[in-house]
């Protein structure tokens, strides 16, 4: 306006309309409108990824848990061992429930992520210098996005991975034959590490 003396009318988003938004009021509807749009896919995007690190952290304190479980038993209290092994065999049912549920998202986020980094990139390059902040902002947040995908999936393997290395160092020399195959039972269940994948295509983690 001050340097045209002409109000624009600028919409927060660069869209397609059929008509045009010239005058106060379909600007005003559309900008709105606009707003709404933006707000819901941020909530979308925000619920489904708070979701996610939820429930990732309560498979990685379960798995915490049992670790920590496993390193106070002893002698005198080997008869523990059986409710271990229960629960880590609910533990790493619940592994595969959260991989199942999250590797189609997963997949998405990434697959979405890296055509979204790559057309900042190029907007970057070849843009004006005033759309830099808003694709700087907009890259900031997808890259957020990814980092805290990938430091939950690396959480999930060093936690599961964890057990077997918790039974060993527990005082399982102490104990009878009977408690030392159940510890070699838990080992061998932690020795692969659960992991979240992008369908199967790659492995979550930093």
């Amino acid at each position: 306006y001050i340097v045209s003396n002409e109000v624009q009318f600028v919409l927060p988003y660069a869209v397609l309309l059929p008509f045009k938004t010239d005058s106060w009021i379909p600007w005003l509807i559309v900008y709105v409108y606009s707003i709404f749009c933006g707000f819901t896919c941020v909530l979308y995007y925000a619920t489904v990824d708070v979701l996610y690190c939820v429930m990732t952290s309560l498979v990685c304190n379960n798995f915490s848990l049992i670790s920590f479980k496993l390193q106070k038993v002893n002698r005198n209290t080997a008869h523990l061992l059986k409710e271990v092994l229960k629960e880590q065999q609910y533990v790493l049912k619940l592994a595969e429930d959260l991989e199942n549920i999250f590797t189609a998202p997963n997949l998405f986020n990434v697959l979405i992520g890296s055509v979204e980094i790559c057309a900042l990139g190029f907007n970057l390059m070849i843009g004006d210098l005033t759309q830099i902040p808003g694709c700087i902002l907009f890259l900031s947040s997808v890259l957020l996005q990814i980092l805290i995908m990938s430091v939950f999936g690396e959480n999930l393997i060093s936690e599961s991975s964890r057990i077997a290395e918790a039974a060993f160092l527990c005082k399982w020399y102490e104990m009878d034959q009977k408690s030392k195959k159940t510890i070699l039972t838990i080992m061998i269940r932690s020795h692969k590490p659960k992991k979240l994948t992008a369908y199967k295509f790659s492995v979550i983690s930093t």
